[in-house]
């Protein structure tokens, strides 16, 4: 690996390697900051979209970090005449300046900061669908099946009980999925009309979550990993990002601050009640019906996402006992004072060859 990383170094003009540090959050992809004589930067392996996927990534985010988005640009290989990504024998590289901050979870902002995390997500979507092609107003999302639903149940508790010898988690999966196939036989009726149109949509960045922010002394830094980006009801993005911010250790969501979230997003784009209101009803029987993490750990044998696994089992639990307040939560209307919004900084990431990228919010 330190061989493909030198290469790198050289290929994109990053200067003489004198320090690499592997980067251990995430999941899907191989992340290191490396610093050089000519300054620090993020390295990727790109494991998880193809080299068509990374590329139209990396045109996005040059073009949000022009718009003055706290996004930091991809790089360019010098000698490939303005490629973003590195293909070193079917081992694909991708680089960014490294940009300094921390991660913030959501119960950790000020109300102010919370409104201005939801009216920068906002921005962001509004931006992406001026730099990318138009998608239909509206879809037609297929929600899963409450019968394909409970196959996948009983595929994994049947699992977790045939194990020679099963563990603690074994057992934590089979009395949740005991759990799960009884609510999936109460709610079934729930489940959200699949002939109904769906919007409105948009360009989505698709995880946003505080894995994926970074903050620094005058507010967000970066947002990263745009893995996900993909066309979808822009509502989708705001009731998952919400429910993945604002979730407590013991699975409640901080409604206080999913108001103010989803009213700094609709500052920026108003969103019909309706349209939120049916996202967080889609969201809610998605997390009843999916089991993605249990196929990771069973079929994978990757333990990797078994804590997600606790988690979302946790938020479902509590979600199902409080539907009624997590929909009033994200359609309450809420005052947004002018100037608790901050004049924030900036923060400058410059690529070889280019002049600095100023990301203003």
């Amino acid at each position: 690996m330190a061989a493909d990383l030198s290469v790198v170094a050289d290929r994109f003009g990053l200067g003489e390697i004198t320090e690499t540090q592997v980067i251990t959050a995430g999941t899907m992809n191989l992340n290191w900051r490396v610093t050089t004589t000519g300054g620090v930067w993020a390295v990727k392996r790109v494991l998880d979209v193809d080299a068509a996927a990374a590329r139209r990534q990396h045109r996005v985010t040059i073009a949000l970090a022009e718009r003055g988005l706290p996004v930091p640009p991809a790089c360019t290989v010098t000698s490939a005449g303005g490629d973003t990504l590195l293909d070193l024998r079917g081992r694909l590289y991708a680089v960014t300046g490294w940009v300094a901050g921390v991660h913030r979870g959501g119960t950790m902002l000020s109300p102010a900061e919370t409104e201005d995390l939801g009216s920068l997500l906002s921005r962001l979507q509004v931006e992406l669908g001026r730099i990318l092609p138009a998608v239909p107003e509206t879809v037609r999302e297929m929600p899963a099946e409450a019968a394909a639903a409970k196959d996948g149940i009983d595929r994994y508790a049947a699992a977790a009980a045939a194990r020679p010898e099963p563990d603690e988690f074994d057992a934590f999966v089979i009395d949740r999925m005991t759990a799960r196939r009884v609510l999936l036989a109460q709610v079934a009726h729930l489940r959200p009309d699949e002939d109904a149109p769906v919007g409105p949509c948009g360009w989505i960045h698709g995880d946003f979550q505080h894995l994926n922010v970074l903050y620094g002394p005058a507010g967000v830094s970066a947002v990263l990993d745009w893995d996900r980006l993909k066309p979808r009801p822009v509502a989708a993005e705001l009731v998952r990002s919400a429910t993945l911010l604002f979730g407590r250790p013991d699975g409640s969501l901080d409604l206080q601050r999913v108001t103010a979230f989803a009213a700094g997003y609709r500052s920026v784009r108003p969103l019909p009640d309706a349209a939120i209101v049916d996202a967080v009803g889609r969201l809610w029987w998605e997390r009843i019906c999916d089991t993605w993490q249990l196929r990771r750990h069973y079929e994978r044998q990757d333990p990797s996402c078994d804590h997600l696994f606790r988690s979302a089992e946790a938020s479902l639990a509590w979600w199902t006992s409080n539907r009624e307040p997590v929909s009033e939560a994200f359609t309450a209307r809420r005052q947004t004072a002018d100037r608790h919004r901050r004049t924030p900084g900036s923060s400058s990431v410059i690529c070889p060859g280019h002049g600095p990228t100023v990301a203003r919010w």
